[in-house]
């Protein structure tokens, strides 16, 4: 399943601008964030304990509900939800640094995974790879076939049996594992011994690991879609599939990846990969793409791409790190990257937000819809909103939708069957989804933005100085939006301090200055900037010769004159621009006109 919608997706966006008025958030709404109750999920990692003893844990708010809290599972529960809670345990226990947990679950006890690497001799007929062309890399759960470099290989062993194991705590009800959990751990109760001593005193008791799963890894993207499109891999969808930035076929089941600068592409597919292979589901049941529900086989992987371990945040020292090796990690959030661009559809575009019914449909019937790109993000915040948005009805039905879909039954876990009264009350919310896209003060506070974020949308939210104020360095962004909202100066620059990457920066109606043309100076890879009813003038222009590669300019209501059109003719790469209520003249519009006939000018047609 190719996943074509993916980083680049903003680049498709329909640059929908308002004709006049602003966006108004109306104080009688009485917003509630829905989301308080959970907004992301947290789970642990395999990393072994690099300290005798964790002196300091993340703050549990800014992690999350674990899956078992979030459906208000406990030990007193039964059935398949104690196995799902005593296996959750075994993962606590394990981030407190006990050896047995690691035994048990087939951890090394001084490495995060056990990797080996050898020559490739015989590959499969799909890929007709020359013997010694590459190499075999194993982990417990998977088999890469890689022409990468041993680093770089090693790597990817790394982070998929990270997201092996997160996938198993999110999904124990569909885990083929989960029957081996409750035959090994059917005798434990906390009320007589710690999950680590019963381990201790069954040492001799293994989870029971599955066949491994198959990656091809190749090492860039001319390899991949040279290898994904030829006729023995793509199967007749040679020009999709090539296209994307990750693609899991399950008639071959292998996965094919390429190196990228985040894990996204690589979360997507291989929970493509796991749902189809690693579930409980009868040998000969019917294939994921037959289902009506295909929005929630991509919107789940879609929501998958969310997954962050913390022990990987570019912003921590050496002993933040040490102590974040206690291991955990987060999927969905606010600051999900998926949600920024649908956040920017439903908040300023204010296109209509798609029901279930709306996505329902088959993969092929899916794969020839008119506008793709919309359809995926749609499916995938629908799935946040299910996931995230803290109703414990919404989720469990998306997990019975989900068994449904691969076939699995789930009757023995009580906590995905009907509710009591006042839970089931929960279905008869409305669907506020633009409450969830919603970001206001306390939820940054509570969830700040994580470090590696490549975008950030807060266009129209109801953010204060005090919210920005909160947001800390990013310095992989591609897009920053803070319109209509009070960012300023100082804002802008620590936020974009060391970004290099930015391509769009929408500003308008801020707070901003002048002051804040030097940082946008320092963006050369800037296409689109939105500086409209600021008070940036005539010397914050000058400075966009530095900004080669714009594409398109918003000035509507600055307060910049004829001075700026040198700088605007400069911009050989200029397609559109708008200085409607500035105080350019007709003769310097006329300039810039037969410097650059091309050029949409002034096209928001103000009254």
């Amino acid at each position: 399943m190719p996943r074509s919608v993916g980083r680049r997706i903003l680049a498709d966006i329909v640059w929908v601008r308002l004709c006049s008025g602003l966006l108004v958030v109306a104080g009688s709404l009485c917003w509630i964030m829905i989301a308080s109750a959970t907004d992301r999920t947290s789970c642990f990692l395999p990393v072994p304990s690099l300290v005798d003893s964790v002196d300091e844990e993340p703050a549990e708010e800014t992690l999350g509900a674990l899956p078992t809290e979030a459906l208000g599972i406990t030990a007193t529960s039964l059935a398949g939800d104690l196995d799902w809670w005593r296996y959750m345990q075994v993962w606590k226990s394990v981030a407190t640094g006990e050896q047995a947990p690691r035994r048990w679950l087939g951890l090394p006890l001084e490495e995060e995974t056990l990797i080996s690497v050898r020559r490739g001799r015989s590959s499969p007929r799909f890929l007709r790879w020359k013997s010694g062309s590459f190499v075999v890399v194993q982990t417990p759960h998977f088999e890469i076939l890689s022409r990468c470099d041993d680093a770089t290989s090693r790597r990817a062993a790394r982070d998929v049996e990270r997201l092996y194991w997160v996938w198993t705590q999110m999904y124990f009800p569909l885990w083929s594992g989960r029957d081996s959990v409750g035959v090994s751990l059917g005798e434990w109760g906390p009320d007589v011994s710690g999950v680590a001593e019963f381990l201790n005193r069954n040492s001799g008791s293994r989870l029971t690991s599955s066949a491994r799963h198959r990656i091809v890894l190749l090492p860039d993207v001319d390899a991949y879609r040279q290898t994904v499109a030829s006729p023995s891999v793509a199967a007749g969808a040679a020009v999709s599939i090539a296209q994307s930035e990750g693609f899991y076929s399950d008639v071959l089941r292998t996965s094919f990846f390429y190196p990228q600068g985040d894990s996204a592409s690589l979360a997507h597919e291989v929970t493509h990969q796991l749902f189809e292979e690693a579930t409980d589901r009868p040998r000969r049941a019917k294939a994921s793409s037959q289902t009506d529900d295909f929005w929630l086989v991509e919107g789940i992987a879609g929501h998958f791409e969310s997954f962050h371990a913390m022990a990987d945040q570019a912003s921590l020292d050496q002993a933040s790190l040490r102590r974040a090796s206690v291991g955990r990690a987060s999927v969905g959030g606010w600051d999900s990257a998926r949600l920024q661009y649908a956040r920017y559809q439903a908040l300023i575009a204010r296109q209509p937000i798609a029901t279930i019914a709306d996505l329902r449909g088959k993969r092929d019937a899916v794969q020839r819809h008119g506008s793709l790109a919309a359809w995926y993000s749609q499916s995938i915040l629908r799935v946040h909103f299910e996931m995230d948005s803290g109703f414990v009805v919404r989720r469990a039905e998306l997990m019975r939708r989900l068994a449904a879909i691969y076939s699995v039954n789930v009757k023995d876990f009580a906590s995905l069957e009907k509710r009591s009264p006042d839970q089931e009350s929960e279905a008869t919310e409305p669907d506020r989804v633009d409450r969830f896209l919603m970001v206001n003060d306390e939820m940054i506070a509570r969830y700040p933005v994580r470090a590696n974020a490549t975008a950030l949308c807060l266009a129209g939210c109801e953010v204060s100085q005090k919210g920005w104020s909160a947001v800390g360095r990013l310095p992989h962004l591609t897009w920053l939006d803070g319109s209509r909202t009070p960012i300023g100066d100082t804002d802008v620059e620590r936020i974009l301090d060391g970004a290099v990457g930015v391509e769009q920066l929408s500003l308008e109606a801020t707070g901003i200055s002048p002051g804040v043309g030097q940082v946008i100076a320092a963006q050369a890879n800037l296409r689109e900037l939105d500086l409209s009813w600021t008070q940036v003038d005539d010397a914050l222009i000058g400075r966009l010769s530095a900004c080669p590669k714009i594409e398109t300019l918003w000035l509507t209501g600055c307060p910049i004159t004829d001075q700026s059109i040198e700088t605007l003719e400069g911009l050989s790469r200029l397609k559109t621009i708008d200085l409607q209520r500035t105080e350019v003249t007709s003769q310097g519009r006329q300039r810039l006109r037969e410097a650059n006939p091309g050029l949409v000018l002034d096209p928001l047609q103000l009254q």
